[in-house]
């Protein structure tokens, strides 16, 4: 289904003179987050279950030196014990478009308020899709279609290619959709340990026994 609504974007924007088609990567770039990360979002082992069913395969952050770097950064900030939290992720990886890319899918818990009795933590399921070999920005519009909603942030300069989308009604508990690219030499390759292309959202996972409508539409 999420290829199928891919292949009606591509097919709408050839129809329309005026306005340029996304590219065929940056389709399958975001059919493959999309297809990965969508359908079981509210779970960390869900998620899991259905990227590897789609394709994606264990490996160790060490088979890249960029993913590596970027764990390492992201393990020493998870580890401050001033955040009150815990997390977990497994790496996975999958050839496509003649392209290495990663997936990062992560179950974090953070405590909001210590004070509170009980504790009620945050939980939030991560899920992150890299081209760390990327060596430009995608055309943002197959993600505007996923979202279901405009753009609601852009920057754009020699150093980073951002773009943010707040939280899409279809996809409920779901948080704001960032699409980023990293060239090679920024300093913000230097502050997260990569350069390339990333896209990403986290999902609050559900309370034991809370019913989640399908849509907050």
């Amino acid at each position: 289904m999420l290829r199928a609504a891919f292949a009606g974007l591509a097919a709408a924007c050839a129809a329309v003179p005026a306005m340029a088609a996304p590219a065929p990567y940056d389709i399958e770039f975001v059919s493959q987050f999309a297809e990965a990360c969508v359908p079981q979002r509210m779970s960390y082992p869900g998620t899991l279950e259905t990227a590897k069913a789609a394709g994606w395969v264990p490996v160790e952050r060490t088979v890249n030196a960029e993913l590596d770097a970027m764990m390492a950064i992201s393990d020493a900030a998870a580890a401050d014990p001033e955040l009150q939290a815990t997390s977990e992720y497994e790496l996975l990886g999958k050839t496509f478009a003649d392209a290495e890319h990663f997936l990062v899918v992560s179950r974090s818990s953070f405590v909001i308020d210590p004070e509170a009795d009980p504790v009620d933590p945050w939980i939030l399921i991560g899920c992150y899709i890299y081209n760390l070999d990327a060596t430009g920005p995608i055309d943002p519009e197959p993600v505007t279609a996923l979202i279901g909603k405009p753009i609601s942030n852009s920057i754009s300069d020699e150093t980073l290619t951002a773009h943010v989308w707040g939280p899409p009604c279809p996809m409920p508990r779901t948080g704001d959709t960032y699409l980023t690219f990293v060239p090679e030499g920024s300093p913000h390759a230097e502050t997260t340990g990569f350069s390339g292309l990333v896209l990403k959202f986290s999902t609050s996972e559900p309370d034991p026994g809370e019913v989640v409508p399908d849509t907050y539409c």
